[in-house]
């Protein structure tokens, strides 16, 4: 990618070349003599800081301020907080600079200038201005043509290497273009420069390539007239500056644009255009592969749809399609059902878009830390919900459920750091040895994620075997909600009702003493509550039950009343 040099109008070259400011003094700060001049302005009232703009060049005799000294000498620090570029001035009206207004210059790097008496400020505003005015055009059409190439080259096949590296060619600086999820999509090298990029990611097992953990930017400040940010990351070889800018399609933000450091000399307006422009053509891409990936996710759930099916034939048409796609779709295998922790009653398509990208991170955490366990697993995203064909080693059946609830729970706690608050709770099915036993798993699976977040007292980070479901196995919550709670007033009802009109706990007593075996001391021990008072409450429940206790399967159809109506809201 060839594009014409641009360097902006800097303080320096405007006294080397404009004229007449050839003919000027340099008084003072000397180190802001490359502050870049964007306009010129004339001070022409007292209070000239209501008036000014970063990047002027303040051309003045001091005239308001000729009769206050302190004013004068104020007047630089001020002027440099707003962000000038320097103050000229034709003495005259003051016969000199004051040595405060000196100093001042000096230590803030802000160039005070002395014209000449003979010249006008029309004389400085009209050749400065033409000269801005002429590198404003040429950056207009440098602009262009960068836009041109940028769009040719995606136009052309280019993908995320080639943007990559023609930016890194335009800014003389390594590259890197990130998605939103922190993975790498390509670097942009020099030769010769200190390949920084490297210092701060990382290849996983997948192949891919992530920002590290390492990368904790921390931000410098805004860049002016641009969305770029000036960040700094620390790294054993010191602080290592750098520039972000966000890929975004609207208010969603897609991925960034990380261009690395040595910053020195700063990058220009001109760098600045080329990198808004990789931006733009970055995300056209980004978003042409969504759109793709949106096509095969539907395929894929078309596949989906036929493993779940009850028809045979349509259930042989989807393994097939898989091992056409090149899965090793065999027996044995686990089924996992990931789904973000909303809050009670949220639906995520009511969510922002905000919320709905960061849950979306969560899944995608998830999905790539469960690659890494098994990098075999087949994935579909079903609504905001993930569904993981777990593929097992024959050999290890024997150990493979204590193998993945352990390795879930791991990848659990991973996206609870990594994205935290958006959590993700995971249900697995019992092993399964013949694919025709796919739509048992789902639903296996589906179940255990359900009732293992609803008996999680958190509701976050639930990883939940179907094998410890007990007696749960043989109820869904999703089944019928209202069979379930009728079932509990039936059973429970005389205790249900004297609890709610007195506000006892005999609901809870029960239970607790039947889970210790109706052992009243133990059972006094776990409620922290007196014998007496564990024996008191007993004698009410055989008073509103009969004798149920006594009788093994009353005492069963009890027991399972007490573990569903803990699911429910009947005993809040």
């Amino acid at each position: 990618m060839i594009v014409g040099e641009h360097m902006p109008l800097t303080l320096r070259d405007a006294i080397a070349h404009v004229e007449p400011l050839r003919q000027s003094r340099l008084v003072a700060g000397e180190k802001g003599l490359d502050n870049i001049v964007q306009f010129v302005n004339v001070m022409e009232v007292p209070d000239i800081l209501a008036w000014v703009h970063p990047g002027e060049l303040l051309v003045t005799t001091l005239y308001p301020l000729r009769d206050d000294t302190a004013a004068i000498e104020a007047l630089i620090p001020k002027l440099a907080e707003k962000g000038l570029t320097g103050l000229a001035v034709t003495l005259g009206y003051i016969s000199q600079f004051p040595q405060a207004m000196i100093k001042a210059a000096d230590d803030l790097g802000f160039p005070l200038i002395e014209l000449p008496q003979n010249v006008s400020f029309i004389d400085i505003i009209q050749p400065l201005t033409s000269k801005i005015l002429d590198l404003q055009a040429n950056e207009l059409v440098q602009s262009g043509k960068i836009h041109k190439q940028f769009i040719d080259l995606v136009l052309g096949g280019g993908g995320y290497p080639d943007i990559a590296q023609g930016l890194a060619q335009l800014v003389k600086r390594s590259v890197s273009i990130v998605d939103r999820f922190r993975r790498v999509l390509a670097h942009g090298l020099l030769f010769g420069q200190t390949q920084i990029q490297h210092w701060f990611t990382r290849d996983d097992a997948t192949g891919d390539g992530y920002l590290s953990g390492e990368y904790r930017p921390e931000l410098i400040n805004s860049l002016p007239n641009s969305a770029a940010l000036l960040m700094s990351a620390k790294h054993d070889e010191g602080e290592i500056e750098h520039v972000v800018y966000p890929i975004k399609v609207g208010t969603m933000t897609l991925g960034q644009i990380i261009v690395w450091g040595p910053l020195l000399p700063p990058l220009s307006p001109i760098d600045l255009i080329a990198i808004e422009h990789g931006s733009t053509v970055t995300a056209l891409k980004m978003m042409e592969e969504r759109s793709i990936r949106e096509m095969e996710q539907r395929f894929r759930n078309e596949i989906l749809d036929g493993l779940l099916s009850g028809q045979p034939a349509a259930h042989e048409r989807a393994v097939y399609q898989l091992r056409e796609m090149g899965y090793q779709f065999s027996p044995p295998f686990t089924l996992v059902v990931v789904a973000p922790d909303l809050p009670p009653g949220q639906l995520l398509m009511k969510a922002e878009r905000q919320e709905q990208s960061n849950v979306n991170s969560s899944l995608h955490l998830a999905m790539r830390y469960m690659k890494l366990i098994e990098p075999k697993a087949v994935f579909w995203y079903q609504g905001p919900r993930l569904v993981v064909f777990f593929p097992l080693r024959a050999g290890r059946l024997p150990t493979a459920k204590d193998f993945i609830t352990k390795e879930l729970r791991k990848v659990c706690q991973r996206v609870e750091v990594e994205n935290h608050p958006y959590t993700v709770s995971m249900g697995i099915s019992s092993a399964a040895t013949e694919l025709s036993q796919f739509k048992q798993a789902y639903e296996c699976a589906g179940q255990s994620l359900e009732t293992g977040r609803t008996l999680k007292d958190d509701l976050h980070s639930a990883v939940t075997h179907y094998e410890d479901l007990g007696i749960f196995r043989v109820t869904s919550l999703a089944a019928s909600p209202a069979s379930l709670e009728r079932f509990c007033h039936e059973t429970l009802g005389p205790l249900l009702q004297y609890d709610r009109r007195h506000g006892t706990d005999l609901v809870k007593t029960l239970r607790v003493f039947l889970e210790q075996n109706q052992n009243s001391a133990q059972a006094a021990r776990v409620l922290l509550i007196h014998y007496n008072t564990l024996r008191y409450r007993v004698d009410q429940v055989r008073e509103l039950l009969g004798d149920v206790l006594n009788h093994p399967q009353e005492r069963l159809v009890l027991e399972v009343a007490l573990q569903i109506a803990s699911l429910t809201s009947l005993t809040e």
